[in-house]
């Protein structure tokens, strides 16, 4: 039995080890952590983060051997975490280096729409991905705000809801881009109705009651898109925290013809664990389920960031999330760039704003004074999941001896199976693998992640 093993503090990472299949006696007790591969749930579709434009417009300075060495690590399955779902956003959002969207103000037929300004840094980043994923990279987009004058507060932050005689314009406009990425030769599999519909941020965003959500998917976007002979499109609702993930599902999908359409429910993490919510969305209404947007602030112990990332993402699994999109894939040793998140725009002088009080991590960070690219341990603690498991994967059953310990497994559609298990406890702890009755014993270090191949 193979297994590959990371521990931040001495700075291993996917050091592989080996271990003798039954070196342990069968009639084990403690410690033990059984796999159950003939009892399956739901499968996993992908792994990936958001081409923001903060991202790629750090990925534009990258010399050609970083940027290779940037996309094999990240969308290469041989050589890297084998990323193939990905987000964009629709129009700026708090990660863009200005405020902006794709049509000049007042425009009420879209009759000026224009993908220019992601063709600057946005849709060359999202072409050379496309050229190292080896599978369709599946990618979802959100909008954080409408235009300034489709809006009842006239302006792109700060929440305000959208204007009734914009609504089906605004349908429109999801139209209009997901066709102009078309001709970029970039398709976009899904959209969400809103980012983060029930936060009324500094920087875009809009606000919707469930009821507005619905109003907007049944009488709106779902007609535009079919109209458009989009009807493929999938459409995310809520795109927001799990702490209401099930009172947003109940209450959106409570229309009959909302609940037809809707492919998938959205959520985030920013709000507590609440890992039962997506399970109770998924006993109560069968959708797929989307991990689409999570980060920790840049001053955070990065080993404690990843720890984090790394209880998210299996809870987020044994409890039938299918999907797991992390938000930037790329920031600076600031956190940033980002606009300076008020209605006046900074990135028009050439000056991009940066406060590290307000910064991000990212799994991957560049290093704006030394031009070197860090790969923290953000990226190895999703990497234990994605390298290992394979588009179609469904997760399997379960048990295990000691609960500080996060488990989860899977069987991948060429027959392997994978077991992930983190230690985020300072002490070494046991974890004895049953599968088919065979005890294989392996022990996990303090603040350790480790992927066993079965």
């Amino acid at each position: 039995m193979r297994a590959y093993q990371s521990i931040p503090a001495e700075q291993v990472y996917f050091r592989e080890l080996v271990s003798e299949d039954g070196n342990i006696k069968p009639t084990r007790e403690r410690g033990v952590i059984n796999v159950y591969d003939d009892v399956t749930y739901q499968p996993i579709r992908g792994m990936g983060g958001a081409f923001t434009e903060s991202s790629a417009y750090l990925y534009s300075l990258l010399t050609d051997a970083q940027k290779q060495d940037f996309m094999e690590k990240y969308f290469s399955r041989e050589k890297g975490l084998g990323y193939n779902f990905g987000r964009t956003h629709i129009n700026s959002c708090d990660f863009s280096l200005d405020i902006y969207t794709y049509v000049q103000d007042g425009d009420k037929d879209l009759s000026t729409f224009s993908l220019d300004r992601d063709r600057k840094y946005i849709i060359p980043f999202i072409k050379d991905a496309q050229k190292y994923t080896g599978e369709d990279l599946v990618l979802f987009s959100s909008p954080w705000s409408p235009p300034a004058y489709m809006k009842e507060n006239e302006s792109p932050i700060r929440g305000g809801a959208l204007k009734e005689e914009y609504k089906a314009v605004w349908a429109r406009y999801f139209v209009r881009y997901i066709r102009e990425m078309e001709k970029e030769g970039i398709r976009i599999s899904a959209v969400s109705v809103q980012n983060e519909p029930n936060a009324r941020q500094p920087w875009e965003s809009c606000s919707y009651t469930p009821e507005q959500e619905a109003e907007f998917v049944e009488k709106y976007l779902a007609p535009a898109l079919e109209e458009a002979g989009l009807s493929h499109i999938g459409i995310i609702i809520w795109d927001h925290n799990k702490e209401r993930v099930y009172d947003r599902a109940k209450a959106v999908l409570a229309s009959p013809a909302v609940a037809d359409r809707v492919w998938a429910v959205g959520h985030h993490w920013y709000s507590g664990d609440h890992f039962e919510g997506p399970r109770l969305v998924h006993e109560q209404f069968g959708k797929e389920l989307i991990s689409s947007e999570i980060c920790c602030i840049i001053n955070e112990d990065p080993i404690s960031v990843a720890e984090k990332y790394g209880k998210e993402i299996c809870e987020d699994f044994n409890n039938f999330t299918g999907w797991f999109c992390d938000w930037n894939l790329l920031l600076s040793e600031q956190g940033g760039p980002f606009h300076n998140r008020t209605e006046k725009s900074t990135a028009v002088e050439g000056k991009i704003f940066e406060d590290k009080s307000k910064g991000c991590y990212a799994p991957v960070l560049y290093n704006t004074q030394t031009k070197e690219l860090e790969y923290t341990p953000i990226y190895y603690y999703i990497g234990h999941f994605s390298k290992f498991i394979q588009r179609g994967a469904v997760r399997v059953a379960t048990t295990k001896h000691d609960y500080r310990l996060h488990t989860t497994a899977f069987r991948n559609p060429d027959g392997s199976r994978v077991l992930i298990v983190m230690n985020p406890t300072e002490e070494t702890l046991p974890a004895i693998v049953r599968h088919n009755g065979v005890n294989t014993d392996w022990q996990m270090p303090p603040h350790s992640i480790m992927t066993v191949l079965l």
